[in-house]
C-alpha cells in the first residue's frame, strides 16, 4: 500500500480517520493525503431565500478559505514526529463529488474516512458524504467510527 487518501473535515471522526491513516501508513511505509473540500456554493443552498451581497460573498469565502486551511494544518500536525510522508490538497465545491474524482485521478490504494462529519445531512450509520463516496468508489475504503 503506497498511497492512502483521508478526506476530513476537522470533526472528531475525520480525526479519528487521520489516527488510522496514520496507524496503516507506518505500517506500511505509505504516503498520505489529507484532502479537504471547501463547499463553494454560499448563494445556492435550496433552502436559501436570500441573496448575499457579492462583499459579504467574498469575506465568507476568505473565512472558509482560512477555516479550511487550518483544517488541513491540524491534520498534518497529526504526523508530527514520524517518518510518513504527507500532502495536504485543498479543494472547492460539492465534497461528494470531489472526493471521488479526486480518489479516482490519484493512484490511492486506499481511501480512510470517517463515518460522518460536519455535514448538515446525515443518515444513522453513515454521514451523507460517506456514503456517497461508498456508493461509488472503486477503490478500497476504510470507514472509521
Amino acid at each position: 500500500m503506497k498511497k492512502i487518501l483521508v478526506p476530513i473535515d476537522g470533526s472528531k471522526m475525520s480525526n479519528m480517520a487521520i489516527d488510522k491513516a496514520k496507524e496503516l501508513a507506518l505500517a506500511f511505509e505509505s504516503q498520505v493525503v489529507l484532502l479537504h473540500v471547501m463547499e463553494s456554493n454560499i448563494n445556492d443552498y435550496p433552502s436559501n431565500p436570500y441573496k448575499f451581497s457579492p462583499e459579504l460573498v467574498s469575506n465568507m469565502r476568505k473565512e472558509n478559505k482560512a477555516i479550511s486551511e487550518k483544517i488541513l494544518e491540524d491534520g498534518k500536525a497529526r504526523f508530527m514526529g514520524t517518518p510518513i510522508k504527507v500532502e495536504t490538497k485543498l479543494l472547492e465545491g460539492n465534497p461528494a463529488d470531489n472526493i471521488f474524482n479526486f480518489a479516482m485521478s490519484g493512484d490511492f490504494d486506499l481511501v480512510v474516512m470517517g463515518s460522518s462529519g460536519l455535514g448538515g445531512l446525515r443518515t444513522i450509520l453513515v454521514g451523507s458524504v460517506t456514503r456517497s463516496v461508498v456508493m461509488n468508489l472503486k477503490i478500497p475504503m476504510l470507514i472509521v467510527r
